[in-house]
């Protein structure tokens, strides 16, 4: 059946079917992470060839793939592939292929999907550049803004109460339940009443809640999934907005306390091959590592494993080079024999 409309007027006319042509999406995100792995390497202006394949990816994800790939889209994909296995192999395939190549890549580079690749965390980083550098947002927050702030989220909480009485939403509008946890939670942690990394264990929740709606065969979709979907998803599309927006207040909010992917990929972090170490003895302790982190993973100079999204920011502001890549899965050289007197 063809769709009623292309999504955002996809690029390619035909979506990807079973293994006929895989290469337009499969190849799409093979040529994104070759694009991140050669990015890495570069040491100078390093952040500003990350914006650039942030850019590649979003027109990439946007125009031209037909899976949905957003933050909830990998999990259910992923689960609803596994389910198809020893009956349909290429629907298998199909559903399963996408999310596996991130997983690997993680466990054998890094998230990079997440730092470099991910559509949600680019539009994200494109908040906090207006944060930092248009609206000052940094600067001293005073009672009453901090008062019209509060009226603008109870506003918008109210709308979506209201909303869920009136109209019996679909299940896959609740999107925009996490956009509004996403927009409290910042508020929360901007008034000093939420402590930023005591949060972050709610992408366990996140994890939990998608999964189940997968396994029960549920459709919840990603903020994203109007960029993906032949039928209109205005929720979908609003929920993006305000997580753009949310970022404004705390950068990378929905990557911090809520995105389900972001929690998996840190949870494999933990054994991947690439990792950020602290020479001990370069460090001054100025503090500038911490400061370039958008998920404030970094303290100290020691990098939280499990919430790094390996952007190489750290390493790139650090003044004495006091951070560095290591290769964990590298055997340690032997240690030099004394020679015989």
């Amino acid at each position: 059946m063809e769709p009623e409309r292309l999504p955002l007027l996809k690029l390619v006319d035909t979506p990807f079917l079973s293994l006929d042509g895989t290469s337009v999406e499969m190849a799409s995100l093979l040529f994104l992470f070759l694009a991140v792995l050669l990015g890495a390497t570069v040491k100078r202006n390093r952040q500003r060839l990350r914006r650039v394949v942030q850019a590649s990816s979003m027109v990439i994800f946007f125009y031209v793939i037909y899976s949905c790939l957003g933050v909830f889209g990998m999990l259910r994909n992923a689960v609803y592939g596994a389910t198809l296995l020893g009956t349909v192999y290429s629907e298998s395939f199909f559903w399963m292929a996408l999310p596996v190549v991130a997983a690997s890549a993680t466990v054998i580079a890094g998230p990079l999907f997440c730092g470099w690749i991910c559509p949600t965390g680019a539009l994200q980083d494109l908040g906090g550049f207006v944060r930092s550098n248009l609206v000052k947002l940094k600067a001293r927050s005073t009672r009453p803004r901090l008062i019209a702030l509060g009226l603008v989220v109870a506003v918008f909480l109210g709308l979506l109460a209201w909303l869920s009485i009136e109209k019996e939403m679909f299940i896959q509008d609740s999107s925009l339940h996490w956009a509004a946890a996403v927009l409290a939670l910042c508020y929360l942690v901007t008034i000093g009443v939420a402590e930023d990394q005591a949060l972050r264990g709610l992408r366990l929740v996140s994890v939990t809640v998608i999964l189940l709606a997968a396994i029960s065969r549920q459709l919840i979709t990603s903020p994203t999934h109007f960029a993906f979907s032949s039928r209109g998803d205005p929720a979908s599309a609003v929920s993006t907005l305000i997580i753009v927006l949310a970022s404004l207040l705390v950068t990378r909010a929905f990557c911090r306390y809520l995105c389900p992917w972001g929690y998996l990929m840190g949870a494999l972090n933990r054994f991947a091959r690439l990792r950020i170490v602290l020479d001990q003895v370069k460090c001054d302790g100025c503090n500038a590592c911490e400061r370039s982190c958008a998920v404030k993973a970094v303290e100290r100079g020691k990098v939280r494993v499990d919430q790094c999204q390996l952007c190489y920011a750290c390493i790139d502001e650090c003044p004495k080079s006091a951070l560095a890549i290591e290769d964990t899965w590298k055997a340690p050289s032997p240690a030099p024999v004394p020679l015989e007197p």
